[in-house]
C-alpha cells in the first residue's frame, strides 16, 4: 500500500520566496509543475495523494489533486489534519478552502486530539512514514518543512523538489 502512496510538504504563504505571491505568473507555473509532478506519479503508480492540510503549499497541492481527480485521473486525497479545529485561527478565504478539500478526501486521518507542541511533528511524521514518494517546494528555508523532506529523505522516499533549480521544469514548456 505504501507504494501508491505520496505525500506533499512545503511551505505557508508567508514563507515562500516573495516572487512566487498566490496568483502573479511565477506561482501559476510552480502550480503548473506541481500539477505536472501529480501527474507523474500517478503515471507510476501511485493513487493515493496524502496532504498535511496547512495554508499554502499543502492545501495547493490537495486542491491540485482535486482538480486531477475531477479530469479523470484515478487519483484519491487523503488529508492527515494534526488536530482538530488547526484552521480555527486561519484567514477566513483559507478557512474556506481548507473546509471544502477537507469535505472532498477520500480519507481523514485526525493526528493528536488536541493542539500541542508536537503536533504538526507527529503529522510530518505520519506523512512520512506511509509514504514512498514525497512532492515538495523545498529551498532550504528552515522549519517544519525542511524537517519533514530531512526525515522523508532519511526514509528512503522518492522525492520531486519543485523548488530546485536543477529540475528546470520551466524548461519543459508545459502545455495542459
Amino acid at each position: 500500500m505504501k507504494s501508491s502512496i505520496c505525500c506533499f510538504s512545503g511551505y505557508r504563504p508567508e514563507k515562500m520566496p516573495p516572487d512566487l505571491p498566490e496568483g502573479s505568473a511565477a506561482f501559476d507555473r510552480m502550480l503548473q509543475r506541481l500539477r505536472w509532478s501529480i501527474r507523474r506519479a500517478s503515471g507510476a503508480g501511485y493513487r493515493h495523494f496524502l496532504s498535511g492540510m496547512s495554508r499554502g503549499f499543502d492545501l495547493w497541492a490537495a486542491e491540485a489533486v482535486l482538480e486531477l481527480q475531477e479530469q479523470g485521473y484515478a487519483i484519491d486525497l487523503w488529508a492527515a489534519v494534526a488536530f482538530p479545529g488547526m484552521e480555527q485561527y486561519w484567514e477566513p478565504e483559507w478557512q474556506r478552502r481548507y473546509h471544502a478539500v477537507l469535505s472532498q478526501a477520500a480519507s481523514v486521518f485526525s493526528i493528536s486530539k488536541m493542539y500541542s507542541p508536537t503536533c504538526y511533528t507527529l503529522r510530518d511524521r505520519f506523512l512520512v512514514e506511509r509514504s514512498s514518494r514525497c512532492i515538495c517546494f523545498f529551498d532550504g528555508v528552515p522549519g517544519g518543512t525542511a524537517y519533514t523532506v530531512r526525515y522523508a529523505r532519511r526514509c528512503g522516499l522518492l522525492i520531486d523538489n519543485l523548488a530546485e533549480r536543477q529540475l528546470r521544469f520551466d524548461d519543459l514548456n508545459i502545455i495542459e
